[in-house]
């Protein structure tokens, strides 16, 4: 029971449903694995490339398969944790440990068949988190099923032959463990780098009676270990294997062989019925039903795909997930943009069980953090600069010493503490934020503290630091966004804690005298002295509209302001890739302009999107999906400055619309539906019995049900106040609306046919 909602699961149609007490009834009736079905990846053709291939994970093992030769299907696996550890040499630029923190590739399975392979049926079943279907030979077909199992590291591969190709095998190919971004010259920060750096030794084979083993040893310490079986009977054969990563110890093989010998006790239907006894409890959190089923499909899809290489918060979300790729430029954390979005849409979707991942690891490392600033500042400070390993290590030198300057990513820490404050505000934890949130952001904030400039006109400035991905600026408005926010959250926190901190004083000076942000006639500039003249995928110097919204856009003034600036940043385009997208699109629906917000994700999916919803600049990269998952929540639902916005940026070409159980500022699940172009009704459930302002976008007369009169304020334009108890419900709704109170899919009227996944 959560609150007074209940809900049952009917094991045959698993037919979801939530009741209200004392108030209205609303139901969610959704037959999960039908409609989950829906949303799943198809494949008819066969994919040829990492960027087409169906994926799965549990949160530290990933595997995609696609094939690689005319008889061979290649079953990638890899392990998020899988990196360099050797000690930083200080050759390498000002922020970017590679290569010798970087990601590093374990290697990959064959499934090879004696038939030329001619095709396949596939399916990423997302509702099982399994890839199943058959593979077509010219001697006959093989079925197959795969998956990594939801708590155990072990992946499954089931192949079972019809009688005209009964003869196949698995073979285990390690790949080298060596930096992918060392080959072929790669440039850091546009300067070329002479890389002094080996790869690994070669790894050992070994055979042990009941499973074979692959042992990497590593030159910075640690190990890496596959290790594998293959059981047979008749025409099936069932590859069992695991891959562990240990260091400093060098006992990576005895936990891998643990979860091989596991497998190897269970049944299939036993380890089936494990593996997806996690996934079928993680979907039902929320819902959400659309009429575009290709955006609807993208969102399920990236819930999924965040599950799978989030899931247990043991390792950050860097570029490449748990998904290696052998040939990625991008092979660890990148903290100027790509950490941050990779966790935006979880909370909203009400997850907050893996978005917790990324303050915990911050805090499993604060030491390194603080580490990372110059050795006179780290007794109460703390930063990261752009590029680190799982780690956290990335200096950040002093911005006022000129000879270390160019590069300086001062706001990385800061912006990444702001995902973490909205982990307290969609959950209200007081504890977490106390114990965690507020130490980590005070020390970020403290960083701007030692290197701010007294200025001859009274005010607060920066000295010349980057502006991520489009060069250095005095009064960078990047940092200034950053500090401007992190300085009013610390004043919050220390008023929500009750906490007379020593540095209160400053915080409010250092609010108050700020210096503005640069603007000049059209809107925000990079910094002082330099305008936003040149097309820029990035939009840090628009932090202060999103993701930061400390912006008043109900200000006339600061509203012009903001849609000026954003137009201007998207009237350059030539430089613009997926995150600009999506990032323009929250911005709009912020605006409240859906159609915009909508088109600008359409383009996302028509120009950038892969076949499997990853994303690719130069190699693939993990982010930008996930941030596009978040902009369609943003036309949904929205929650800033105290106050809850249901349907705030709906296209006008969407009538329909049903959303439940989505997370807000506050601990609030909201769940609504929208019929024939009105809000039919809203209900809300007070998960801490904090105050909620609720801007409902109904336009006729509001009426509640749930609530005592006393506890009610209608404030006039679909605005209402409510006083909602800790665990109670409540719903609001249109008085012309007469029912029925159920939240299920709607219809669908817009690209029918979902376009992911592959087709021949």
């Amino acid at each position: 029971m959560r609150g007074i909602y209940w809900r049952t699961v009917l094991v045959a149609g698993l037919l979801m449903g939530l009741t209200m007490s004392g108030a209205a009834a609303v139901k969610v009736n959704v037959d999960w694995p039908s409609y989950m079905a829906k949303q799943d990846l198809y494949f008819t053709a066969l994919p040829q490339l990492w960027t087409e291939a169906p994926f799965i994970g549990n949160g530290v093992m990933g595997s995609m398969i696609f094939q690689t030769s005319e008889n061979q299907l290649t079953i990638q696996i890899g392990r998020g944790d899988v990196q360099e550890h050797r000690s930083q040499s200080g050759k390498h630029a000002m922020g970017n440990t590679l290569p010798d923190s970087s990601r590093l590739p374990v290697g990959y399975f064959t499934l090879d068949t004696v038939g030329k392979i001619t095709g396949c049926n596939l399916r990423l079943n997302l509702w099982d988190a399994e890839i199943s279907g058959t593979i077509t030979t010219d001697r006959g077909k093989l079925n197959i099923l795969a998956f990594i199992h939801s708590e155990k590291n072990l992946l499954v591969v089931k192949t079972v032959a019809d009688k005209g190709d009964a003869d196949f095998d698995y073979t285990w190919h390690p790949e080298e463990a060596f930096c992918p971004r060392t080959r072929g010259g790669r440039k850091i920060h546009g300067e070329s780098h002479k890389w002094e750096y080996c790869g690994n030794p070669p790894p050992e084979m070994k055979e042990d009676k009941d499973y074979t083993s692959c042992i990497q040893k590593l030159h910075g310490g640690g190990q890496t270990a596959t290790v594998w079986s293959i059981e047979e009977d008749g025409n099936t054969k069932t590859l069992l294997a695991s891959v562990g990563h240990t260091y400093p110890d060098e006992n990576a093989q005895h936990h891998a062989s643990a979860d091989v010998i596991f497998g190897q006790k269970k049944s299939l239907e036993e380890l089936l019925k494990g593996h997806r006894a996690w996934w079928h409890a993680f979907y039902p959190k929320s819902f959400v039903s659309l009429p575009d089923a290709r955006m609807e499909s993208f969102l399920w899809i990236q819930h999924y795909k965040m599950a799978s290489t989030t899931k247990g918060g043991t390792l950050l979300a860097d570029n490449m997930g748990v998904w290696m790729n052998s040939t990625s430029g991008w092979p660890a954390c990148w903290w100027n943009l790509n950490i941050q979005l990779a966790y935006s849409h979880m909370l909203p979707g009400n997850h907050p069980e893996l978005s917790e991942g990324l303050i915990n690891q911050l805090w499993k490392y604060r030491d390194n953090l603080a580490n990372n600033v110059p050795e006179g500042m780290r007794h109460d400070s703390a930063a990261i600069n752009v590029v680190s390993g799982q780690d956290l290590i990335s200096p950040v030198a002093d911005p006022n010493d000129p000879k270390q300057r160019r590069g300086v990513t001062t706001g990385n820490l800061t912006w990444a503490m702001h995902n973490c404050y909205m982990q307290y505000r969609y959950t209200m934890d007081e504890e977490l934020l106390r114990e965690k949130i507020f130490p980590l952001l005070k020390r970020s904030i403290n960083f701007y503290r030692h290197i701010m400039i007294e200025g001859e006109d009274g005010m607060i400035h920066l000295p010349e630091t980057s502006s991520p991905e489009y060069g250095e600026a005095e009064d960078c408005t990047y940092d200034l966004a950053l500090l401007r926010w992190g300085c009013e959250t610390l004043i919050e926190c220390c008023e929500i804690l009750d906490i007379n901190d020593p540095l209160l004083p400053t915080w409010e000076d250092m609010l108050n005298r700020l210096t503005p942000y640069p603007v000049d006639e059209t809107g925000f500039m990079i910094g002082k002295d330099k305008p936003y003249a040149k097309s820029h995928r990035h939009y840090s110097h628009l932090m202060m509209i999103y993701p930061l919204s400390t912006m008043d856009l109900d200000d006339p003034a600061e509203r012009e302001l903001a849609m000026k600036s954003l137009l201007h940043w998207q009237s350059l385009p030539e430089a613009l890739q997926g995150y600009s997208y999506t990032g323009s699109s929250s911005m709009f629906s912020l605006f409240g302009d859906g159609d915009m917000g909508e088109q600008r994700l359409q383009d996302f999916f028509d120009d950038k999107v892969l076949p499997n919803t990853f994303y690719t600049e130069g190699s693939p990269v993990l982010e930008t999906p996930p941030a596009g998952a978040r902009s369609i929540e943003d036309m949904l639902i929205q929650s800033w400055n105290d106050k809850i916005v249901v349907f705030p940026a709906i296209p006008s070409k969407w009538p329909d619309v049903s959303f439940a159980d989505l997370r807000t500022e506050g601990a609030f699940l909201v769940s609504a539906v929208r019929k024939s172009g009105r809000t039919a009704f809203i209900s809300v459930e007070s998960l801490a019995g904090t105050p909620c302002l609720l801007q409902t976008g109904i336009e006729g007369e509001i009426s509640v049900k749930g609530l005592d009169a006393k506890d009610v304020k209608q404030l006039g334009n679909g605005l209402i106040e409510l006083a909602i108890p800790k665990g109670k419900s409540v719903v609001i709704y249109d008085a012309a609306y007469k029912g029925p109170y159920t939240i299920g899919a709607v219809d669908k009227k817009y690209h029918l046919n979902r376009g992911w996944g592959l087709s021949d």
